[in-house]
């Protein structure tokens, strides 16, 4: 149960996803009537410049509304009164997209949040002489550029079957504001 007594400044929620795929997005494609070939076609979105197929901006939003569904057991305990987010990076096939929200205010039964989602792109894992022993989808097409690596972006940690590098973004900023009936 979620009552405002419940909740915290700094108090943070999230959810995780790692199952964006080619046919995930053509199912959405196909459920929300937004069948623009650059979320299903890789030729398309490779001659749009691309390097792939993206996800659409709304499938990725959908997460953001679900984490406070969830958080607010589908209405029962409340309501999502405001989102407003900026979509500024691709989210692709392959991507662990992390969405989460940390409270930074409460005003009566209004609870505000700072959201942020962020994706972590696996590009390769290689052994401890540099030689790739896998390669994803980013590092096969070249998903990591240049701009990437300059901001810091893309990182590396220890694994069981050697180094990977990858890469971590934040996708969608913004701010969200519910309120509890209680």
């Amino acid at each position: 149960m979620v009552k405002i007594s419940d909740v915290k400044v700094g108090e943070v929620i999230k959810n995780e996803f790692n199952g964006i795929t080619r046919d995930l997005l053509k199912k959405y494609a196909k459920a929300s009537g937004d069948t623009n070939p650059i979320h299903t076609n890789d030729v398309v979105a490779e001659k749009a410049g691309l390097k792939g197929v993206i996800a659409h901006g709304l499938f990725s939003f959908g997460f953001i509304t679900k984490l406070f569904e969830d958080f607010l057991e589908h209405g029962k305990y409340g309501k999502l009164v405001e989102t407003d987010v900026s979509m500024r990076s691709m989210v692709r096939c392959g991507d662990l997209l992390i969405t989460g929200a940390n409270i930074t205010k409460i005003e009566g039964k209004r609870v505000y949040f700072d959201v942020k989602q962020t994706t972590i792109t696996d590009v390769d894992i290689k052994d401890k002489d540099g030689n790739i022993i896998k390669q994803f989808e980013a590092g096969e097409r070249g998903y990591i550029s240049e701009k990437d690596i300059e901001k810091g972006l893309v990182k590396t940690k220890d694994v069981p079957e050697g180094i990977l590098t990858y890469r971590e973004r934040i996708a969608t900023p913004g701010s969200a504001i519910v309120e509890l009936f209680e």
